[in-house]
């Protein structure tokens, strides 16, 4: 009652497995081919993606190319001055407080002049009627 099989094992020379069988995992990964890339065919999507996969490569600042040139043409397009009233308001409060400053330093100068004048005055007297 008793079958017997018989099981025949296949072996590869490994040499030629290695020349024949691609070990890598490259047909597994879908790379797209830069030299594939069409402008014309980009969309809004694909420019947020590129965006985001080289926003720490992108220089912070510089006149073009550039978080800050990014920045400044986007904030002009859209009328996006965040700050322009808060910063408006503090140019004026330091304009204000400047001309204070010089009516103060004025008023200082004319009460120096004033008791230089007055301390003349006393020591002139005092001459006169010693």
């Amino acid at each position: 009652m008793s079958k017997q099989v018989k099981i025949q094992k296949t072996v590869f020379d490994k040499k030629a497995f290695d020349e024949t069988i691609n070990t890598e995992f490259t047909e597994l990964v879908s790379t797209p081919d830069p030299s594939f890339f069409d402008i014309n065919l980009a969309t809004q999507d694909d420019f947020w993606i590129l965006y985001e996969k080289f926003f720490y490569e992108i220089p912070k600042d510089g006149e073009i190319n550039s978080h800050e040139y990014l920045a400044k043409t986007s904030g002009e397009y859209a009328d996006f001055e965040p700050q322009k009233e808060e910063i408006e308001a503090l140019l004026q409060e330091i304009a204000d407080l400047r001309t204070e400053n010089l009516e103060v330093r004025q008023e200082i100068a004319q009460v120096i002049q004033d008791f230089q004048q007055a301390q003349a005055a006393a020591e002139e007297a005092g001459n006169q009627t010693g």
